[in-house]
């Protein structure tokens, strides 16, 4: 048996092995140091140290969600961000709190909670990928009404308020028929 010093012989470059365990198969790569995947708890601190790195991802997330929500579908009349997303302190570990202002009946509330449940567990699978860090769901959902923001209660004060205020996000203005 022979040891091959592989940084050496290649520039710096690393073998990167690829295993499917399936298919019992496998591929070695040569690649930049950079881009060897670490375990899972290595490529949190990795990946996502950066204190800018977790907010701005969490907040182009969120206002992707925003831009592609359909408000006659969801009867949603405004979308909104706060907390560690909006004030760029979010870590790897944090979730998004998003506020909705809701319009409409029960069955249009249930499908708008299905969709975002939807998002939250595709999102916090993201997030697992990319910091090794799971949630259960990065989302973390608050439902307001007219009649919320109009008594100012809880989450819907926010909206508007002189100190840490949500910040809306823009919304689809697009009409779609069907699903």
């Amino acid at each position: 048996m022979r040891l091959i010093d592989i940084p050496r012989i290649t520039n710096g470059m690393v073998l990167q092995v690829l295993m499917n365990a399936d298919l019992d198969e496998a591929i070695g790569l040569l690649v930049p140091p950079k881009s060897v995947l670490e375990s899972g708890e290595s490529k949190a601190v990795a990946t996502d140290s950066g204190s800018s790195e977790a907010w701005r991802w969490r907040m182009r997330m969120a206002t992707y969600i925003a831009s592609l929500i359909d408000p006659e579908k969801f009867g949603v009349k405004g979308f909104y961000v706060f907390g560690s997303t909006k004030n760029a302190t979010a870590g790897p570990a944090s979730d998004i709190d998003i506020l909705i202002h809701f319009q409409g009946p029960d069955e249009k509330r249930c499908r708008l909670e299905f969709w975002l449940n939807g998002w939250s567990l595709c999102l916090d699978e993201m997030n697992y990928q990319r910091t090794g860090y799971r949630t259960g769901g990065l989302l973390d959902v608050h439902i307001i009404t007219d009649d919320d923001i109009a008594r100012k209660t809880s989450y819907a004060a926010k909206i508007g308020a002189i100190t840490d205020a949500a910040r809306p996000l823009p919304i689809s203005s697009r009409k779609k028929n069907g699903d």
